[in-house]
């Protein structure tokens, strides 16, 4: 009789062991795959790519030099397609690896999530860069493309398998300092309890935009630093945003403020929002600097 108790515990605990293993299974492979991608030249830039059970995503890309890279991993985790391709703004950084694969590949891309002002507001507030941004206008009229090409509107929510986005930020056209960069999309993702911002280049202004008007949607485990980490939004986001993980766009001499005479000889900011993380008591930061980086959300 005590035999047989002793086999009825046993086998009623791998039961357990089994239901609790198998829902680990489950939430593990309904998770999120995130990569961070390198910087392949000295410049900084910024791409992400993102596998839900059944979705590629791509946020950004980075420069023409990021291009090959991007679709390494396209081809890896997205078996050459892209199902959603979010570029937070047209900076030559951000965009133009899409453009290259846009003109230069068959790659299969679904929807394309833009936020854009017109073309006139760009040549008046950022005429130095002018030439990369009519490029981007010329490439989402591209006719393999242009029926997917989506303006995206504030607090639009839109769902990737088990993946949920909010779009908290578009375009500014009001904002005329530091223009374009404060005309980023915004990107709040949750999965699984877990949550992700995208703040682009996301400028002080426009963060003090969100404050007013997104405070309570800010909250976040995961944020991509504004502006590579430097001169983007200031203290008072981070602090409503109050996130455990850091991802960093981030070449090392900007994460070093090294204008080539040594750590902190440059005029960038990095080292104080540095210094706002610590305070935050942020553990994990993931920078560019250090490579191609994947882990998984869930």
């Amino acid at each position: 009789m005590k035999k047989n108790k002793t086999l009825k515990y046993i086998l009623i605990i791998i039961f357990l062991i089994l239901i609790i293993s198998l829902c680990i299974f489950e939430k593990y492979h309904n998770g999120l795959t995130l990569v961070q991608l390198k910087n392949n030249t000295h410049r900084q830039m910024m791409g992400y790519v993102l596998k839900t059970k059944n979705k590629t995503i791509v946020i950004d890309g980075g420069l023409s030099e990021n291009t090959q890279d991007l679709i390494g991993y396209i081809n890896k985790i997205g078996g050459g397609k892209i199902d959603y391709w979010f570029i937070t703004h047209p900076h030559a950084d951000h965009a133009t690896a899409f453009l290259d694969i846009v003109e230069n590949t068959n790659i299969n891309i679904g929807k394309i999530y833009i936020t854009l002002n017109d073309l006139d507001w760009y040549k008046q507030y950022e005429p130095q860069r002018i030439e990369e941004i009519e490029r981007f206008f010329n490439v989402i009229q591209n006719s393999r493309i242009k029926e997917n090409v989506e303006e995206v509107t504030l607090n639009q929510k839109i769902k990737i398998d088990n993946l949920n986005c909010e779009i908290l930020g578009v375009k500014n056209p009001e904002i005329t300092t530091n223009a374009v960069n404060n005309s980023s999309m915004v990107i709040k993702m949750k999965i699984n309890n877990k949550s992700i911002l995208f703040l682009g280049d996301t400028g002080k202004e426009s963060g003090e935009k969100l404050l007013k008007n997104q405070k309570d949607k800010l909250k976040s485990d995961i944020v991509q630093m504004a502006h590579h980490g430097q001169s983007g939004a200031d203290k008072d986001l981070y602090d409503a945003i109050n996130p455990k993980i850091c991802l960093w766009p981030t070449p090392d001499w900007l994460w070093n403020n090294d204008s080539g005479e040594g750590y902190n000889t440059g005029n960038w900011k990095t080292l104080e929002t540095r210094e706002w993380m610590k305070e935050l008591n942020v553990k994990t930061n993931y920078i560019e600097k250090d490579g191609n980086i994947s882990f998984r959300v869930w």
